[in-house]
């Protein structure tokens, strides 16, 4: 079982059991699969460039090479921010208390660029927190559920099935303030105009 989400408020802690939901478990899932005229499955498979193998599934990968040909393995790779100083990596905040800032507006959410959706199964029932969300209120904290080089923000909130966490990173907007879409232009009086029965 993974570590708990805990939030503070008034110096005090709330933990939640953290369940990623997708489509696949609101809708369900369907898998499309070849067989065979005996009925047995048939795998997925290729032929190199050189048509000399066969390559299966799990037989190939990405990776990173240093010029003298030697695969990077990914212990040694680091982040770099926009200046090329090292960025060093952010725990997971599983099972570390983390401040809830809020009430929040809900239209902050609208600026969230959404990358995942956490169903909380609250650890204590009947809690001041559960009582604030359940009548519409919304918090925000700082979440990593793995380490990272970025930290996530989530928003808590509440409906009739439960208490979820909405995790991403604020989305970078840029609004056009003015724009032309129409001009307007002159026709002069002699311009012909179209004559729809002669076509």
């Amino acid at each position: 079982m993974a570590k708990p989400i805990i939030v503070s408020m008034l110096g005090k802690d709330y933990s939640f059991a953290p369940t990623k939901v997708d489509r696949s478990k609101i809708y369900g899932s369907k898998k499309r699969v070849a067989l065979d005229p005996q009925g047995r499955f048939c795998t997925r498979a290729a032929l190199s460039s050189d048509g000399a193998h066969l390559v299966l599934t799990g037989m190939s990968a990405q990776g990173y090479f240093r010029t003298n040909g030697v695969m990077v393995g990914r212990q040694e790779m680091v982040g770099l921010d926009l200046n090329g100083k090292v960025v060093e990596p952010i725990p997971s905040t599983l099972g570390v208390s983390q401040a809830l800032e809020g009430p929040v507006s809900g239209s902050e959410i609208l600026g969230l660029d959404v990358e995942s959706l956490y169903y909380l199964d609250p650890l204590e029932s009947g809690s001041d927190l559960l009582t604030k969300l359940q009548a519409g209120e919304i918090y925000k904290f700082s979440i990593n559920y793995t380490s990272g080089l970025e930290l996530e923000t989530a928003y808590l909130v509440s409906n009739d099935e439960g208490c979820f966490a909405i995790v991403g990173k604020p989305a970078l907007l840029n609004w056009i303030e003015s724009a032309t879409l129409f001009e307007s232009v002159e026709v002069s009086e002699d311009a012909d105009d179209l004559d729809f029965e002669s076509m």
